[in-house]
């Protein structure tokens, strides 16, 4: 570490670990600013490949990593610099070698920036990356192999996830030059393990790298199968049973958490050969039986250790897969679904002391897993899916058989219930395994298997656990009865949901975490679900519990280690928005609870950790302002006392996590007063609220363009008056002049037109022009040309087209005409408007054609009908959106999508969308009609200008609007 450069970084990222969090933030500062200086990548890289400490080459990756990714190749729309080409060349001349000379933790870092880099630059740019490490393939040193083999899963991994596309297909072509010696490579560490078993240390290598080239063989049969690849296949499906079938006890782990080489190996194995059964059925056909008895052999030999999890996972994952292929017959004979049931499913099925621990001691993790995993993340889901296939091929063989067991079980369970739990336990979820056919997360099973009947086993097995008397009584069998009623509540009667809510109460009042978390889920399932498009339940049928249903709610989070439940938060939010204005009495004592002095705002400040959790928490706010404001209006000024101190906190501790969410309920607050703002609004936020340094977190922008349009809703004038308006012209100037935030530019300069009268903006126009235009010269992009277009067409409709020539016309002669035929015809149909906006633009051009000045020059007949042509069009397009709302069932789970690390709206603080346009119902009648005034005022010439410049096929679309609205011509 000889250059400066490379030790003061070196420091940087020393500090970066250090305890003491004003160290860390100084140095955080420090790397970026020498981010933004040149070859700082090299530098970098230079210093991972330096003797400095491990932990801080480690830190350094970490940081080259994060480095590389947004600078390699920017978006269109994204205000990052890229790299130049030859600060690139050298990076990519010095990664390659660190990746097989870096420990192992520093070259997990760079195999994701290698990734990266490749995603972009492999093949084309990058020509002579993969002939160099086919060439150390051949070196026979082991280090180097295994680090070549990294390397290249690094490059293709990206394969996994992609359809074939022309680009794809021709990387794979060149990448075929990798099969044969990828193959001979397999075998050469093949013969190697079979004489290596003695040296422990070099046979862990050796599987190391076995299991890598399984991965980059999965990677790049992906995409799909090539000749080349088929060509070798008995070899390499050879070696893969050689994998399947080896053991070697020495290398078995002490630890069963763990991992084994071999079982990583063998799971990588199961991956490959399912994929084959899944995407090359034909070319595996002849393979099949000997994989299914190796799979079958391997998983009855699985132990219960999480540490073979993924190898079972992924065994399971191959039975399942044949199961549902057109092998299926395989599974045919009752013998062998029995065996699969005793042996595989129940085994995998059943509660493990793993699981059971992780219930009691990491209930988060425990959740996440049984609610939100997917198919890859338990043994039990694996299982299930397997119960899932071989039922839908053999529905009634399998349903009688494992229902048969199921019953055995319950049975087992009733002998000794605090013994043989985890027997019930097992039985319900082979139950719902076998039941479910189909779901989605609104309705929860949609289609069900109809040789068992859900409501029996309900009302015998799951409605006496959510009965009992004895909360704490294995909780395990009541987290599962939860579970079965949130999965099965479109099948359960509404009536008996009704009832069931008291219970649901009582449930929230358990000690275990899982218990009340499952109860707050039921609640908020049962609340989201909706019939024929409506509400599946009253807020009566909620009433007789509200109180004590929030008291419980808010109790839970006294609850050891569920201080900040996202679960129950989220379920506080959607029982404060399903009940509506009826909230009300409610309100003061869930604001003190969640905003006051003693509440929960309070408590997550100083250590904000679970962005979930305080998300769903600012929602429930913002639910109760909107509700408690629905009733009464005069509400605001209560919530405004309650909310605005530790609000006020938020902002002068510099709590930057929360600060949009704090700006989105502040337009709230601000659009719901019913008169005059307070002065506290004007004086004491509003000017503050116009520093960069609010402005130069990009999170912040969405929110504070919300609170700023708020401004301009309730108090334009006073804006204007106190000499305010420059402030907000010169955000508008800053937004618009980045690629990434241009939007919101535009909407707080749409706000500007539709809310300040005329006179107040006059002087600003040339100059916001001047902005505009320049940002058009220097990045046309489609958001630019969109809000362009949105912001003239505004201004058109508010103050008339001839105001806008005249304005547009005093920066440049004939500059409106020049901007209509050059920017706004070209590009119209590409902008999607949503239903409002297209009502808004197409009425402005009506307005053009029948009182531009420009426009009515015999010299503009051709523009003249282009507009007109351009309108019909506009009007003729399916903007996909009807009044900016998407049309899908599951509209509710988009509501509340929750947090996002980027930026996270508030549903209920969401601004209502206005129409601008409140006269014009429809936008083709006010065409017609404006085209029937235009005609009597110019006699004849409408019909021949629009035979001679308005194309053939569009006519009748424009003699069908006149019909509707009964004008004729004249």
């Amino acid at each position: 570490m000889n250059e400066p450069q490379v030790k003061a970084l070196a420091d940087c990222f020393l500090q970066t670990l250090s305890p003491d969090l004003a160290k860390i933030r100084a140095a955080e500062g420090q790397l970026k600013n020498a981010a933004a200086q040149p070859v700082y990548g090299i530098t970098v890289l230079k210093l991972i490949a330096s003797e400095a400490p491990i932990e801080v080459r480690q830190a350094a990756a970490v940081n080259f990593k994060n480095f590389v990714r947004p600078r390699w190749a920017p978006q269109n729309d994204s205000d990052v610099v890229a790299l130049p080409d030859s600060e690139k060349e050298q990076i990519k001349g010095l990664i390659t070698g660190l990746m097989l000379s870096t420990p192992p933790v520093v070259r997990a870092q760079l195999s994701e920036a290698l990734s990266i880099i490749s995603e972009h630059d492999f093949p084309t740019r990058w020509q002579g990356l993969l002939p160099q490490l086919i060439d150390r393939l051949k070196t026979g040193d082991a280090t180097t192999i295994n680090g070549v083999l990294e390397t290249l899963n690094s490059i293709y991994k990206r394969y996994r996830s992609q359809f074939m596309t022309g680009k794809l297909n021709e990387e794979l072509k060149y990448s075929q030059q990798l099969i044969v010696p990828l193959w001979e490579t397999l075998k050469g560490l093949s013969s190697q393990l079979q004489i290596s078993s003695a040296d422990l240390t070099r046979t862990k290598q050796i599987l190391s790298s076995i299991r890598l080239v399984c991965r980059i063989f999965y990677s790049l049969n992906s995409p799909g199968l090539t000749q080349e690849m088929e060509d070798t296949l008995t070899g390499w499906f050879a070696e893969f049973h050689t994998f399947l079938v080896y053991d070697n006890p020495a290398l078995a782990d002490n630890d069963p958490d763990k991992e084994s080489s071999v079982d990583a190996v063998k799971a990588a194995v199961c991956q490959n050969i399912n994929l084959f059964m899944e995407m090359n059925e034909e070319e595996f056909k002849d393979y099949l039986q000997t994989f299914v008895q190796d799979v079958w052999t391997l998983l009855v030999a699985v132990k219960q250790g999480s540490g073979q999890d993924n190898l079972a996972m992924n065994a399971i994952r191959f039975l399942t897969t044949v199961a549902s292929g057109v092998h299926h017959a395989l599974f045919k004979d009752e013998n062998t679904l029995k065996q699969v049931c005793e042996k595989i499913v129940i085994p995998n099925l059943m509660m493990r002391d793993d699981d059971e621990e992780m219930f009691e001691l990491n209930w988060v993790e425990y959740v996440r897993r049984d609610t939100e995993g997917s198919d890859s993340d338990t043994r039990r889901r694996a299982a299930a899916e397997l119960v899932k296939s071989l039922t839908a091929k053999f529905s009634t063989e399998v349903t009688q058989l494992f229902i048969g067991y199921v019953g055995g079980m319950l049975q087992q369970y009733g002998q000794n219930p605090e013994q043989n739990w985890k027997a019930k336990d097992c039985a319900i979820y082979l139950v719902m395994a076998l039941t479910v056919r189909g779901k989605t997360a609104a309705q929860g099973a949609t289609t069900t298997n109809q040789l068992v009947n859900v409501m029996d086993f309900f009302n015998q097995h799951v409605l006496p656990e959510l009965q009992s008397q004895q909360l704490d009584q294995r909780p395990v069998l009541k987290a599962d009865s939860l579970k079965y009623l949130t999965t099965f509540r479109s099948q359960v009667p509404k009536d008996t949901c009704v009832q069931i809510f008291r219970q649901l109460v009582v449930l929230l009042g358990s000690d275990s975490n899982v218990v009340h978390t499952y109860a707050a889920v039921a609640v908020e399932r049962l609340l989201a679900q909706r019939e024929d498009g409506k509400q599946r339940f009253q807020v009566q049928d909620l009433a007789p519990v509200l109180d004590p249903l929030l008291q419980a709610l808010f109790s839970a989070f006294l609850k050891p280690d569920s201080a900040e439940n996202e679960y129950v938060m989220r379920c506080i939010m959607r029982v404060i928005d399903y009940v509506g204005p009826e909230i009300a009495p409610a309100i003061p004592s869930c604001v003190s609870a969640l905003a006051g002095e003693q509440g929960i705002l309070m408590r997550v400040i100083k250590n904000p950790t679970q962005p979930g959790f305080n998300h769903y928490l600012f929602e429930s706010v913002a639910a109760l302002v909107k509700q408690g404001c629905a009733k009464d209006p005069k509400m605001v000024d209560k919530l405004e006392e309650m909310l605005i101190p530790p609000f006020n906190y938020v902002l002068s501790q510099d709590v930057q996590e929360f600060h949009p969410y704090v700006f989105q309920i502040f337009a709230q607050l601000i659009e719901l007063h019913p008169g005059e703002l307070p002065a506290f609004y004007m004086s004491s936020l509003f000017q503050p609220l116009l520093a960069p340094l609010f402005w130069e977190r990009a999170g912040n922008v969405p929110a504070l363009t919300r609170l700023m349009q708020a401004y301009l809703i309730k108090a334009a004038p006073r804006i204007v008056a106190a000499n305010q308006l420059p402030g907000l012209l010169g955000v508008f100037q800053k937004l618009i002049a980045s690629k990434a935030l241009d939007h919101e530019g535009y909407k707080l300069l749409d706000s500007m037109m539709e809310h300040v009268r005329l006179d107040g903006l006059q002087q600003y126009l040339p100059t916001i022009w001047q902005l505009m235009l320049t940002r058009l010269q220097t990045a046309k992009t489609p958001k630019a040309i969109r809000g362009f277009i949105h912001f003239t067409a505004l201004f058109i409709d508010k103050e008339g087209a001839p105001k806008v020539q005249q304005s547009l016309d005093a920066v440049q002669p004939n500059l409106f005409s020049i901007l209509l035929e050059q920017i706004w015809l070209p590009n119209l149909q590409a902008m999607h408007f949503r239903h409002t906006d297209q009502k808004v633009v197409a009425v402005a051009m009506t307005k053009a054609m029948v009182d531009c000045p420009a426009l009515q020059t015999p010299t503009a007949a051709t523009l003249w009908g282009k507009v007109l042509s351009g309108t019909v069009n506009l009007l003729e397009g399916d903007d996909g959106l009807q009044n900016g709302v998407q049309q899908d069932e599951d509209l509710d789970e988009g509501e509340y999508a929750g947090y996002s690390a980027s930026f996270a709206p508030l549903h209920n603080a969401a601004m209502a969308e206005q129409d601008v346009l409140p006269d014009v119902p429809d936008a083709k009648s006010y065409l017609a009609s404006s085209l029937g005034s235009f005609s009597h005022s110019h006699q004849g010439q409408v019909t021949s200008l629009i035979q001679q410049h308005v194309p053939a096929e569009l006519q009748p679309k424009l003699q069908g609007y006149l019909e509707t609205a009964r004008v004729s011509l004249g």
